[in-house]
């Protein structure tokens, strides 16, 4: 697992996070390919407002992703460093700060415990920046993001208008309803009703 700290403020006590993952949420996907050059990283459309709507709720803003391009040998880890540090620089520029970012590096056939659908970056994060994961949210856009959220005890929000239906497409069915932000204009009235839920709010 790789971890990039950005910013490690002293904590006022055990609190809720937001959660996301990278492709296909904060950078468009390249279906089939990884990003392995900064040249290829291209912001979703309108995530960058979003983000910034996010940040004034205060929360620490968590990056949860797999990167398995590393255990192919694909890309190194100083290089996703590199794209993920270059990324943070742009989202400063745009009044957005993430806390840090977790990276599993490793390829499905290893079988480890941090990998998503598995819980571990969450659970990593959650230790070490003193998370309350029972109310935090986790943003993605795929079936591995929905389960990794339920295993780590924390609620999922499906982004994207191609984002699957997890309700239909994992073994999430019949648990509670997933929300689900179309777009990224969207996203912080979903992300804000769903963290208002989870204390118990209309």
């Amino acid at each position: 697992m790789l971890e990039i700290v950005f910013s490690k403020k002293a904590s006022s006590g055990r609190g809720p996070a937001i959660f996301l993952d990278r492709d296909g949420v904060i950078n468009v996907r390249r279906p089939g390919d990884y990003v392995l050059d900064w040249s290829q990283f291209e912001f979703v459309p309108g995530i960058q407002a979003a983000l910034k709507q996010l940040s004034s709720l205060n929360l620490p803003m968590i990056l949860i992703s797999n990167q398995a391009a590393v255990g192919k040998g694909l890309l190194d880890a100083a290089k996703l460093e590199e794209i993920t540090r270059r990324m943070q620089k742009e989202l400063l520029a745009g009044g957005v700060s993430l806390t840090a970012a977790f990276y599993c590096t490793h390829r499905a056939d290893e079988n480890c415990d941090c990998r998503k659908p598995q819980p571990g970056m969450l659970v990593r994060a959650a230790r070490e920046f003193d998370i309350d994961l029972e109310h935090s949210i986790f943003i993605g856009d795929s079936a591995s993001d929905v389960e990794a959220a339920f295993a780590a005890g924390c609620k999922p929000v499906l982004f994207g208008s191609t984002a699957i239906d997890a309700r239909e497409n994992s073994s999430a069915v019949n648990r509670v309803p997933v929300a689900h932000a179309l777009s990224a204009g969207d996203l912080f009235s979903v992300c804000e009703k769903a963290l208002k839920s989870d204390r118990g709010g209309n």
